[in-house]
């Protein structure tokens, strides 16, 4: 699994060449390697935010360090969000949220049920 630090800077990445493609006007198509990967990355630095923490810094500073980071991010999808829906693509996005609700809804069936 890559590491929060390397996974923030690929989000960044992704995010800025979903940005330049729109600009470009460049179809959803183009752009769907980058979300995939912009998703990917924001979700190991959600995880990361909620896992234990160790001691090489202060509890404090890592603390601040991951939800900065995720904060980052957050403000990345929410700006990702408009941008698909300025050039038409609402309707890709609105599927793509449907869809990971649904998929994280199972998951967390699945697990509650593996847990008993």
């Amino acid at each position: 699994m890559i590491d929060p630090l390397t996974a923030f800077a690929v989000a960044q990445g992704a995010i800025k060449g979903v940005q330049a493609a729109i600009k470009m006007g460049k179809d959803i198509n183009a752009i769907s390697g980058d979300l995939m990967k912009f998703f990917e990355a924001k979700d190991v630095v959600a995880k990361e935010a909620v896992k234990p923490k160790g001691f090489a810094k202060s509890d404090t500073a890592v603390a601040f360090e991951t939800v900065m980071q995720l904060k980052q991010l957050q403000d990345a999808e929410a700006e990702l969000k408009q941008m698909l829906i300025w050039s038409g693509n609402d309707a890709v996005w609105n599927a793509i949220m449907l869809e990971r609700n649904r998929i994280v809804s199972e998951r967390k069936k699945a697990e509650a049920e593996t847990a008993q």
